[in-house]
């Protein structure tokens, strides 16, 4: 695996995005209220597009390295949660939509990006993919909790607004994935399904996210000088967030003497993250607070260059970790 030209070029297609909206929403000079509807429904899509190509098979599979994939759930789902939140207090505490938006872009793993980083970095790529199952139903099963017990604590969001949220943007395309995945495989096969159906996920994926980027700031009121001046802490948080789980997955790996490619694959499962997951999130839970949203597309363009950092420093590792695990006793996960 490799990234694609497209992958390369995402961060630099989602910056111009966010510039074209905000700059048309400055050119309309006031809210338009009826994008409302089509931001929701690009959401739907592209969120329908991310979890299309994950299959809920095989689960056991992770099973069999149990002690890995304990730890790789418990740092995703326990660690990252009450880490994330206690970041945005010492990084974004002043700037609310701002907090709200990191820890929901922190809160849900990545389910297929992070396969091609730990590919370039030679990790153990068939445990990721076991692990996706794990990944994607458990940040469906848990966002509630989430929602109610650490992103309601910095803007109190209704309980109605909760449960339609997860309804609409979580629960309702997972359930759909698997009607249309098992549909086109009955009448196309799974050659086509994983090969150029899945394609073409990608690229209507990418660009109706711009679509939506650019009709949700033309949907909401204009951000001001002193809001976008906020960034700068808000890129501080996501680059404190990716140096801290990636050191922490390579001191875990030494921990619990992992092989340098079940090490590779812990250091991504557990910094990639899934921000398309959570923009449906927060556009019904937060309607009307362009900044949470703001928060959560930066997320991917500061995410990408430092994936390919920490893959170049992963390899640059690998000497060091194979020979301390020749030095080290084996042990049976």
């Amino acid at each position: 695996m490799t990234l694609s030209t497209k992958d390369k070029q995402k961060p630099f297609i989602l910056i111009g995005a966010v510039i074209a909206g905000i700059l048309l929403q400055r050119v309309t000079g006031a809210a338009v209220p009826l994008l409302a509807q089509v931001t929701q429904i690009g959401v739907f899509v592209v969120i329908l597009a991310v979890m299309l190509p994950i299959e809920l098979v095989d689960v056991g599979a992770a099973l069999k390295k149990f002690k890995p994939t304990a730890l790789v759930l418990v740092i995703n789902f326990v660690f990252i949660p009450a880490f994330s939140w206690t970041l945005g207090w010492l990084f974004l505490r002043d700037h609310p939509d701002f907090w709200v938006g990191a820890i929901l872009y922190t809160l849900t793993p990545c389910i297929g990006w992070y396969l091609i980083f730990t590919d370039i970095a030679k990790g153990n790529v068939a445990w990721g993919i076991a692990l996706l199952p794990w990944n994607i139903t458990l940040q469906v099963a848990l966002m509630p909790a989430y929602l109610y017990l650490l992103v309601g604590k910095v803007i109190p969001v209704g309980l109605g607004s909760l449960v339609e949220s997860v309804v609409l943007f979580l629960i309702a395309p997972f359930v759909l994935s698997f009607a249309v995945r098992r549909a086109v495989i009955v009448v196309r096969g799974r050659g086509y399904f994983f090969g150029a159906f899945k394609d073409g996920l990608g690229e209507i994926k990418l660009w109706t996210f711009v679509v939506v980027i650019v009709s949700m700031f033309l949907s909401q009121q204009a951000l001001t000088i002193s809001d976008v001046g906020a960034v700068g802490l808000l890129i501080a948080f996501l680059i404190g967030f990716f140096v801290v789980l990636f050191m922490l997955a390579v001191l875990a790996g030494r921990l619990f003497k992992l092989s340098y490619e079940d090490n590779a694959t812990l250091a991504f499962t557990t910094t990639a993250r899934n921000s398309e997951a959570v923009i449906g999130v927060a556009l019904a839970a937060f309607p009307g607070h362009p900044l949470v949203y703001l928060a959560i597309i930066l997320g991917p363009i500061v995410e990408l260059p430092m994936l390919l950092l920490i893959a170049r420093i992963m390899l640059s590792l690998r000497h060091w970790i194979e020979r301390a695990e020749k030095s080290e006793a084996p042990r049976q996960w």
